[in-house]
């Protein structure tokens, strides 16, 4: 579980830059997108704000099916932000179903890795794995290779993650391989955070298969390319990591003087699933030597955050049960709605009906009476004749 929690935080660094909205707009829309943009840059500070615009937008016939698109895919980001990674689905295969009939390739492209980043979350790996090899074939056959090449990067990078945390990971490295010739071709040097995590995660490839040789190389690798981007986290992803390696080899201080290096660069981060790690392994390797004073401290320190992760995840799922909440209430006032309007035209037909058939009855008694005394009439006619 604890793994699996480093796994998501490093995930989400990965999918981010993804959502630039690069894609050309139409005239009328060009604000909104901006600030669609804008709202996904600081999607993790405030998601439901992001959720509350981006709805508006999706729900509001002003705008056009590509400015829509991006509607959905900040809703989906706003999801996955709030760690409710099947809201987030839902939402990204709208994304996809309104986006088949743009011409916009690119940003189909970006939807379908989303779609498989999202199955991966949910453990789904066949499905994301159908959805990544849709990524890399339709990348493949766009035009710009080069535009494109971040989401064959990413793909490669995320069925990587798939087959190590399946533990199989001599074809995982080959994936962190391809990933990495594949980044090469991306001038951006953003790319740097994405090939810092593709690094660490090969350096815990190699820890587990013992290559503590290769794991250090690989870390090191990882470390070099987060301080580039001075993405402090990442550092200290990577620091931890080698510090295991250490620890695997039996040497406790330099394990111990690593983790104090991580603890040092995610102090101001605010992850509090990372230090967790961090004091774990701390106490661990303290424990090894003896340390009892020192163990105790970091004993203290990752009981104390392990409750704070509970609390947090706590939260998440009450955040989410009431967001499921509202949108019931308002998908049953909805229906209320439309049960009424139903109603009310029901109503309205019957009155017309009823009215229409009192004339029409009305008429044809008018009708009969004028029949009947013009065969009275024609009768006397005879009698008198």
């Amino acid at each position: 579980m604890k793994e699996r929690r480093l796994y998501i935080s490093l995930i989400l660094v990965l999918i981010v830059p993804l959502f630039s909205f690069a894609s050309p707009s139409y005239p009328q829309s060009q604000k909104i997108d901006s600030i669609l943009e804008q709202s996904s840059q600081l999607v993790y500070d405030n998601p439901n704000e992001s959720i509350d615009l981006a709805l508006s937008v999706y729900e509001s016939a002003e705008y056009t099916a590509n400015t829509k698109v991006k509607a959905l895919m900040l809703l989906s980001l706003a999801y996955t932000s709030k760690r409710n990674y099947q809201k987030a689905l839902e939402y990204i295969k709208k994304a996809d179903e309104l986006s088949k009939p743009l011409e916009d390739k690119k940003l189909q492209i970006e939807i379908l890795f989303k779609i498989g980043i999202l199955y991966q979350q949910l453990k789904i790996f066949d499905k994301s794995i159908e959805y990544l090899e849709k990524t890399e074939q339709m990348a493949l056959l766009y035009p710009d290779r080069k535009a494109v090449s971040r989401y064959i990067a990413n793909s490669y990078a995320v069925k990587g993650f798939i087959y190590k945390d399946n533990l199989n990971c001599d074809i995982a490295l080959e994936f962190f391989d391809r990933s990495i010739a594949e980044y090469h071709n991306v001038n951006n040097g953003e790319i740097n955070t994405n090939l810092s995590i593709v690094y660490y995660n090969k350096g815990n490839c190699y820890t587990l298969l013992s290559e503590y040789g290769k794991a250090k190389n690989s870390f090191n690798r990882a470390i070099a390319l987060a301080e580039l981007s001075q993405a402090k986290s990442l550092i200290a992803f990577a620091k931890k990591g080698l510090a295991a390696v250490f620890t695997e080899q039996g040497e406790y201080q330099s394990a111990i003087d690593y983790l104090n290096e991580a603890l040092e660069q995610s102090k101001n981060v605010g992850d509090i699933v990372l230090n967790s790690s961090i004091y774990n392994g701390l106490l661990e390797n303290h424990l090894a030597l003896n340390q009892w004073e020192a163990y105790q401290k970091y004993y203290e320190l990752y009981s104390k955050s392990q409750l704070e992760i509970k609390i947090a995840e706590r939260n998440s799922v009450s955040d989410s049960l009431e967001d499921n909440e509202i949108r019931k209430n308002q998908y049953q006032a909805e229906l209320q709605n439309q049960t009424s309007n139903r109603l009310k035209v029901v109503i309205l037909l019957l009155i017309f009906i009823l009215v229409s058939v009192f004339f029409i009855e009305k008429k044809n008694r008018k009708t009969i009476g004028l029949l009947q005394k013009r065969i009275k009439t024609l009768q006397n006619q005879k009698t008198d004749a």
